[in-house]
């Protein structure tokens, strides 16, 4: 009774109860040739692009992709197929197969017209197989409406790819990978940060020759992608062919095709390993080939190649008339020094809207009128039977332009915010929030005019006696860049950390300014401990933990600094006193607040989370609750202080609000996204067996060309020599890596075109995608930095953002972190 009532229910959703996949014919070519044992994979594929709309979920099996349970109109499957109605059916359609796999297992009767129907599904009748299938069904949403748009575009863009391909010696059937990709969308961009009609990642467009800074992104430039990715499928033609012969020299170039299309999605070096391990046979390394990134959408994507051709070749069948966009074309002017987007708009009489369609590349840096469009742009103009010659002449006879000094008055577009604004003119956003009178959340709105400090405004200060007195709306990171020294060794002068809470009225030392040579600290590398670095400095280790308030066991990790007792301090006095500060340890009564998790308690107090779950008795789960009274040991009395001037500070404040009265916040920062909290991009100066190096930290998205560009070296071998490296050595976020810097110029450029490229990788996220919340998630066993942005779907560097203690090291077990909820503002 049961049964026929969940049954009734899907029936009475499902616009087809009954399908089954279409058979289509296909035209394959030696260039691309289509396997027969992909043959019904590549159906399913065609009637997803070709038959289901986009606001239709079609229910299947994960590994037997044309194994189609149910397809209901109307009912997408939202963003995982995991949709509270998806979840429902999916529930209902496992109950019938484990049904059915138990009648078969009997010899019972099959009655149930639906079950006879998923019977027909699994011809060789194996209980176990359907059992398994039971586990693994997936929802896909169609494409039809989709892919008709794509066609659209392909009218316009597609002469741009076949001229690419042409030039660089591939096939003309490439032409319909950005179907796959981007539906040849050139303002795609992906949760996870990949932009433009080829789907392009951060760090892959540098190795591919692609410009990725403040001014231009060439990711979403047609042409210039289109190049990136033609450079692209050649090597990896290369690279693979390479592999497959060392494993079978007779295998022909059209047998590697497979593989070479479904690396542009799983990477060259995956599939290299694929073909390694299984050998050049494309079906065998489907069905055999086991890796935890080898999955659904890897395991499909010649299949859809071969299906968006298919459909693309045949559009008229599928949809009848298309109506072709119309094909870009325009003229091009290579501008020979730097010019505002407003003076191009107005010499040459054109609107943003205008210019944008041809100039994709520039960035909102350049159309919010925050840079200037870089000498040696390729400016794209619409093309007109008269030409451009006057209008280019009155260009050239123009004055040079120059950023204003002084402050800067901007208007607030779509998308801004306070910190985004400070950071797109190099301005410290305390200075800005400050300087506009906003309120600790720091909210602006659109058409509001903003005074922007320049980059030296409130940089002026002079630290009395080599000390700082904290002043509302400081935090240590903004300090340090305001006196030029890194915020690791301001912490580690101050005994602080990076959770540590910062008090209006607290006095911070400012390292440097006391005469320390830099060989009085050290900042730790990847593999370092405690003894390894006191043996290297010949220090007794338990003096070096002492000296830096660590008990043997404790955490470190890279960027850390850490005082070398005994080595060229200036100050003996100095030494001592900030010793006697780090022994002198305290324990502070905490009440939990909403919010609030142990760790998050035990980084702002700057102790081990461990330690504080142990002296609390919270158990694994570490579960606290609102109102919970903690005792924290081990805090450093700074900190203990500045805490709680910080939690008189917010009840006056609440008090304050209640009687509708002005109270200024002594928060260390505002309340404000934490895609615009500001992140210390700084080298690292330190001593190091008597010498000056200096020392990043790896952050995501950043590769080895990266550093050379910024130090602009003209290559990377100075810097795998400094660091004892190879070709195939890969970095992992964190990691220490020394640079070969040579003065302050060389220093300060690197730093800030560092800056601007996370900069514009914030922006660009933030125009495609708003946050709307978060969750704690607890890291599990087996968790890393790339699984977790695989599994939420977002870019690694999104996750550190919100959760800073990642950019020094990996997520450990048990630890709670900050999961930001996305929406696209595309919808």
């Amino acid at each position: 009774m049961t049964c026929m009532m969940g049954m009734g229910f899907l029936y009475s959703f499902a616009s087809h109860a009954f399908v089954e996949v279409g058979k289509h014919k296909m035209q394959c070519n030696s260039a691309f040739p289509c396997p027969p044992d992909l043959q019904d994979r590549v159906n399913f594929w065609i009637d997803i692009y070709g038959r289901w709309d986009s606001q239709d979920s079609v229910l299947h099996d994960a590994l037997v992709p044309h194994r189609v349970y149910a397809v209901f109109e109307g009912r997408a499957c939202g963003r995982k197929g995991n949709t509270a109605f998806v979840k429902d059916q999916k529930k209902r359609i496992s109950g019938e197969l484990h049904t059915l796999a138990k009648q078969l297992d009997r010899n019972s009767p099959i009655n149930s017209d639906y079950r006879k129907h998923l019977l027909k599904l699994f011809p060789d009748r194996s209980s176990t197989e359907i059992r398994r299938a039971a586990g693994d069904i997936r929802c896909q949403t169609g494409n039809r409406d989709g892919f008709q748009v794509a066609l659209r575009r392909f009218g316009t863009y597609g002469p741009i790819v076949r001229n690419v391909l042409k030039n660089s010696g591939l096939p003309r059937d490439i032409q319909y990978l950005p179907f796959v990709e981007s539906s040849y969308n050139p303002k795609a961009y992906s949760r996870v940060g990949a932009a433009g009609m080829w789907q392009i990642m951060p760090a892959t467009a540098r190795d591919l020759g692609l410009e990725l800074n403040a001014t231009v992104d060439e990711r979403l430039d047609p042409e210039a992608a289109s190049w990136a990715a033609a450079r692209y499928l050649k090597k990896a033609r290369a690279t693979l062919t390479k592999a497959a012969r060392k494993k079978d020299p007779q295998v022909k170039d059209s047998e590697l095709s497979p593989f070479v299309i479904t690396s542009y999605n799983y990477g060259m070096n995956g599939m290299r390993r694929a073909i390694t391990k299984i050998g050049p046979n494309y079906m065998q390394v489907l069905n055999k080939y086991r890796s935890s990134s080898f999955q659904v959408a890897v395991k499909n994507f010649y299949a859809g190649f071969l299906a968006a051709r298919h459909v693309a070749q045949n559009q008229k069948k599928f949809f009848g008339s298309v109506m072709p966009g119309r094909p870009l074309r325009y003229d091009t002017l290579v501008l020979d020094r730097p010019v505002s987007i407003s003076r191009i708009k107005n010499v040459f009489n054109l609107s943003e809207t205008q210019l944008k369609e041809f100039n994709p590349a520039l960035t909102r840096f350049v159309w919010h009128g925050w840079r200037t469009i870089p000498d040696g742009y390729r400016l794209r103009l619409p093309p007109r039977i008269s030409g451009w010659k006057n209008a280019v002449a009155r260009l050239k006879m123009m004055p040079p332009e120059a950023l204003p000094g002084g402050s800067i008055e901007y208007t607030v577009r779509a998308g801004d915010t306070a910190c985004g604004v400070a950071a797109a003119f190099n301005a410290d956003c305390d200075v800005l929030i400050a300087m506009n009178g906003l309120n600790r959340q720091a909210v602006i709105q659109v058409g509001q005019k903003l005074q922007v400090p320049s980059r030296t405004q409130g940089r002026q200060n002079v630290a009395r006696g080599g000390k700082y007195i904290v002043t509302s709306g400081d935090n240590a990171c903004s300090i340090a860049r305001r006196y030029g020294v890194g915020c690791d060794d301001l912490l580690a002068a101050n005994g602080l950390g990076r959770g540590s809470v910062l008090g209006v009225g607290m006095t911070l030392i400012i390292p440097g300014s006391l005469g320390q040579s830099p060989s009085a600290g050290y900042t730790v590398g990847k593999g370092d401990s405690v003894c390894s670095i006191a043996s290297r400095h010949s220090v007794d280790c338990d003096k070096l933990l002492a000296a830096n308030g660590l008990t043997k066991g404790e955490y470190i990790f890279p960027g850390q600094s850490l005082t070398i007792p005994g080595v060229s301090q200036t100050s003996t006095e100095d030494t001592l006193l900030q010793s006697s500060t780090r022994l002198s340890r305290v324990t502070v009564d905490y009440t939990v607040m909403t919010g609030d998790s142990a760790c998050r308690i035990a980084a702002r107090f700057s102790v081990s989370c461990r330690r504080l779950m142990t002296d609390n008795q919270l158990g694994a789960d570490a579960l606290i609750t609102p109102g919970q009274l903690l005792q924290i040991e081990g805090v450093d009395p700074k900190i203990a202080k500045a805490a709680k001037q910080l939690a008189n500070a917010n009840k006056e404040e609440a008090q304050a609000s209640s009687k509708n009265k002005l109270q200024v916040s002594t928060q260390a920062w505002p309340d404000i996204n934490p895609l615009d909290t500001p992140v210390d991009l700084s080298i690292q100066i330190s001593g190091q067996d008597g010498r000056t190096v200096y020392r990043i930290n790896v952050e995501p998205e950043e590769t080895l060309g990266h550093y050379s560009d910024w130090l602009r070296l003209g290559g990377v071998q100075k810097i795998l020599d400094l660091n004892g490296y190879d070709r195939s050595n890969e970095l992992s976020i964190a990691d220490a890596l020394l640079l070969p810097v040579e003065n302050q110029d060389q220093k300060l450029g690197f730093e800030s075109r560092r800056a601007e490229y996370h900069r514009v990788l914030v922006e660009e996220f933030k125009e495609n995608f708003e946050t709307t919340g978060t969750e704690v998630y607890q890291i599990e066993a087996g968790d890393s930095l790339w699984a977790l942005a695989r599994e939420h779907e977002l870019p690694i560097w999104v996750i550190t953002r919100y959760n800073p203690a990642l950019r020094s090291g990996p997520p450990r077990v048990g630890d709670s972190i900050r999961i930001p909820q996305i929406q696209s503002r595309r919808i």
